[in-house]
Formats: structure tokens, C-alpha cells, sequence
């Protein structure tokens, strides 16, 4: 019960302060466990969004808390204006596996846009990232993870000039390979997605890279 009771109590912190990413129809690739300092370079593709090229800065702040920054390009399907893609995050280590509990669980919370052509699209997504991490031979790890959150987006004139909003669900299922202590390799799903990016679903794929000696544990 003290757990759970943490956990809420966090996330309700999340949803009322943070600054939050996830701007597009891309996977948040968020990892269940929460980086020192990384690095991460995305594509994803999506069959109404078109194709988005992005990068993920993720920063600890203090124990538990991690910072992140998205920034990048997106390419509507069927000749669209290009998109701008901006957006911060926040994510805390709520819980860490154990033999009781064998699952890493980290909140996630904040704010994106979307700028380009005659609208702009703002998100406010939050959820938790969980997952389990396997170690294999010869160093390497494997992490599934699901990744479920609500978003709040809101667009400005996509209705006859109007702005309007909505509230959306989005869940990333995804899987990290890490290859050697300073790079990874992770494939997710995003299944939902807002409905002002083009309201599809998609696949994204990013290398990640580490700084040596600040892989997180």
C-alpha cells in the first residue's frame, strides 16, 4: 500500500509540474530505468504522420529524477509541410526489481508541440514505463518494456480555425538491446497516437549512447 501510495503521489507531481516530450506520432522510447546522461538517436514512420527524425538528450537532475529533451523533424504523409518537434521531459524511478517485485517502473510526465503549416499541436502526456531487464552472456541485456500513458493534446485552428482538444491514449511496446556498456539498440510500437499528427500508429528504431562510466545500473 505505501508503495502504490508513492507512486500515485509522484505522478500526480508529474501531471501538474513537469515539462514532458513526446510532441508526434513516435514511440517516447522511454527505458523503465532512468539514465545517468544518454543520448539517443530516433527514426520512426508512421503510415498518416509520414516519417519523423529525432533527438533524445536525457539528463539525471538529482537521485531519482531524470530530465529529457526531444527535438526534430517530421514529414507528413502525402506531401505535407515539415513539421517542427519540440519537447521536454521528466521521469522518476518509482520502483526498482526486486525478487518480490521483479519489474523497474519509472513515472513519465509533460509537455511537446508540433509547429508547421496553418496549425500547431500541443501534447501533455503521462504514464509509467515498465519492463524487466534479462542479462545475457557476454555482457549483453535485453529490456522488454510497455510504456501506457494519457495525453491531453490541443490544436490550434485544425477545425474550421478553431482550436480544440482531446484526450488521447498511447502505449509504446518496445524492447532495448543493450550491445556494449556505452550503446543500445531499441525498437518500440506506438499503438493510439493524437489525433491532430495523424492519428496513426507507429514504429520507431534509435541507437543510444552512454558517455563511458555513466551507464546506468
Amino acid at each position: 500500500m505505501m508503495r502504490a501510495f508513492r507512486v500515485a503521489a509522484v505522478l500526480s507531481v508529474l501531471v501538474a509540474g513537469a515539462a514532458g516530450a513526446q510532441a508526434y506520432n513516435y514511440p517516447a522510447l522511454q527505458m523503465p530505468r532512468i539514465a545517468d546522461r544518454e543520448y539517443n538517436f530516433a527514426a520512426a514512420s508512421a503510415s498518416k504522420a509520414g516519417t519523423s527524425l529525432l533527438f533524445q538528450w536525457r539528463e539525471a537532475m538529482q537521485p531519482g529524477w531524470q530530465f529529457g529533451f526531444d527535438g526534430g523533424l517530421a514529414a507528413p504523409q502525402g506531401g505535407g509541410d515539415t513539421r517542427l518537434v519540440l519537447g521536454g521531459a521528466l521521469a522518476y524511478q518509482a520502483t526498482r526489481s526486486t525478487v518480490d517485485f521483479p519489474f523497474d517502473v519509472a513515472l513519465t510526465g509533460g509537455i511537446g508541440a508540433s509547429l508547421g503549416g496553418s496549425n500547431s499541436v500541443l501534447r501533455i502526456p503521462f504514464g509509467a514505463s515498465v519492463g524487466h531487464t534479462f542479462d545475457l552472456d557476454d555482457g549483453f541485456r535485453l529490456t522488454p518494456y510497455v510504456h501506457p500513458r494519457l495525453s491531453i493534446d490541443r490544436c490550434s485552428s485544425c477545425q474550421s480555425g478553431r482550436s480544440e482538444s482531446k484526450l488521447n491514449v498511447n502505449v509504446d511496446i518496445g524492447t532495448e538491446f543493450v550491445v556494449t556498456p556505452q550503446v543500445a539498440l531499441r525498437v518500440a510500437a506506438l499503438l493510439g497516437g493524437t489525433d491532430y499528427n495523424g492519428g496513426s500508429s507507429s514504429v520507431g528504431f534509435s541507437v543510444a549512447w552512454t558517455p563511458k562510466g555513466l551507464r546506468a545500473k
